[in-house]
């Protein structure tokens, strides 16, 4: 992900706004913006300005209520979300109404998994972020918000552990490391997440570890 001169804007704004003196808004991250950015607490300056710009918006989305994930300065789909969500209440004063229709999709499911209605997901796999194994993957998968790291091991519910493993040995060994890597399908998104939906207001499937993300950018 590439931190853009409207990324750079939002953050001098922001900055400004709140007594900091980060220079004109002109999306340019130099000195000023930089020395500003240090300023905000919480900010050790230990790590480069790109990641230290991603976590001072992370904090802004959860100062607003919006869910960013954890302030960690990686953009992620959760990060990318918030972003928009709370770039949107900038520009309109009204945060955005949930978007994702909260009724479940009724789908083919011949192993009668217990569909997505929050009161039949509890009754079924626990409390959310209970109930966790560590999954050994059939091959590695890369971080979709650093693709420079690489997982071996993953967190999921140990009532999809079986299944999240056939699935994976069979993309492996129809498609091999290879194709698989061509295809982006290591690019991994994440699983065990214990957040709302995007656009919801009911528990993501995450929650409980039972959904995986691929390639969500």
């Amino acid at each position: 992900m590439k931190l853009t001169k409207t990324h750079i804007k939002l953050i001098q704004k922001q900055l400004n706004g709140m007594g900091y003196n980060a220079g004109p808004v002109d999306g340019i991250a130099g000195e000023k913006t930089k020395n500003a950015l240090l300023q905000v607490p919480g900010n050790t300056g230990n790590w480069p300005f790109k990641r230290q710009a991603i976590a001072y918006i992370q904090q802004l989305c959860q100062k607003n209520g919006i869910d960013a994930g954890p302030v960690d300065g990686y953009w992620g789909p959760q990060t990318d979300y918030a972003y928009s969500v709370f770039s949107e209440f900038l520009e309109t004063g009204i945060m955005p109404s949930p978007w994702r229709d909260e009724a479940p999709l009724v789908e083919y499911n011949p192993h009668n998994w217990p569909v997505e209605q929050q009161a039949l997901l509890e009754q079924f796999y626990g409390e959310i972020g209970e109930n966790q194994v560590m999954f050994d993957l059939p091959f590695p998968h890369r971080l979709s918000w650093d693709k420079r790291k690489v997982v071996h091991r993953i967190s999921c519910h140990q009532k999809v552990s079986d299944s999240l493993n056939n699935v994976l040995t069979n993309v492996l060994n129809h498609y091999g490391l290879e194709e698989i890597r061509r295809l982006r399908l290591d690019i991994w998104g994440g699983c065990l997440s214990v957040r709302k939906k995007r656009g919801g207001t009911s528990w993501s499937t995450h929650a409980w570890g039972i959904a995986m993300d691929y390639d969500p950018d």
